[in-house]
């Protein structure tokens, strides 16, 4: 991947006012922590690809405990976030954060691997995605209509990386392998994300470095939502192969927030109707 910092102007959590914060793309941006550490009654960390839906869910959480709850979560890779979960720290740049999370939401993988350490409580598993579709530069201009146009020698591609983000690059990947030498190209010449897909990805397309990524359906969705967006960032092709392959998500609390009641309202509450009603207005399986 290209060295230089590559940036896409993201839209802001709702309620946030970009003229009281601090926006300097390649010295300071955050967009995958959210609300204030300081306050909040609550802290959840989750795998980052959900990010666009948890505004909505906690305002619909909030209303359905009867009162407001000051939140802060977290939205990286799994791996990323697991040293807070192991109660150590995570550094952003030159802020460091020990913040001790209530509420651990990720794949069953990686949720098994908690379990296994003594860290959370029993993962239950609350929604699932859609599968994977092939996102691409707005409009199509290479007229890519499936896996098999992206061995077409002018077609570069990216993907997230597959070692620091093992998950959604095996599905990816799994969702690819119907088609003979496409695993050896992205292997070979895809551009690959370095720390977070879910941002650095879309950049890459957005800047016209890449033509065409793999990636969950909900993201898709996301860069064609009115609620985000003015305009469309980008299109996308649907195939049989990407619908089949689809990833549970999970949540649990962290051991030592067991018997917290709040957080026990909140891990209830994303197994209710409401909570998947939601998940499914961005693109999830409801």
């Amino acid at each position: 991947m290209r060295k230089e910092a590559l940036f896409l102007p993201w839209p802001l959590d709702p309620g946030r006012d970009p003229a009281r914060g601090l926006f300097l793309p390649g010295s300071n941006i955050v967009y995958d922590f959210h609300g204030d550490p300081c306050r909040a009654e609550l802290i959840v960390v989750m795998e980052g690809n959900q990010f666009m839906v948890i505004p909505e869910l906690l305002r619909a959480f909030q209303e359905a405990l009867g009162r407001p709850v000051e939140v802060f979560y977290v939205t990286l890779p799994p791996p990323r976030f697991r040293p807070l979960v192991e109660g150590g720290e995570l550094a952003v740049g030159n802020l460091v954060l020990s913040v001790r999370p209530q509420v651990v939401m990720g794949p069953p993988e990686f949720m098994s691997g908690l379990l296994e350490a003594g860290l959370i409580t029993e993962p239950r598993t609350f929604v699932r995605n859609r599968g994977v579709v092939l996102v691409v530069q707005k409009g199509n201009p290479l007229g890519i209509s499936g896996p098999e146009d992206l061995l077409r020698p002018e077609v570069r591609l990216a993907i997230s990386n597959p070692e620091t983000e093992v998950n959604s690059y095996r599905t990816y990947i799994s969702a690819l392998r119907h088609v003979p030498g496409l695993s050896q190209k992205i292997e070979r010449e895809a551009l690959k994300s370095r720390q977070i897909h879910h941002r650095e990805i879309p950049a890459l397309l957005y800047h016209g470095l890449a033509d065409v990524a793999p990636l969950y359906y909900h993201f898709a969705r996301y860069y064609q939502d009115p609620r985000f967006f003015a305009e469309p960032l980008f299109d996308y092709v649907e195939f049989p192969e990407g619908a089949a392959v689809k990833n549970e998500y999970q949540v649990a609390l962290h051991r030592e927030a067991a018997q917290n009641s709040l957080a026990q309202a909140f891990r209830d509450f994303l197994l209710t109707p409401r909570a998947r009603e939601i998940y499914a207005s961005y693109g999830f399986e409801g």
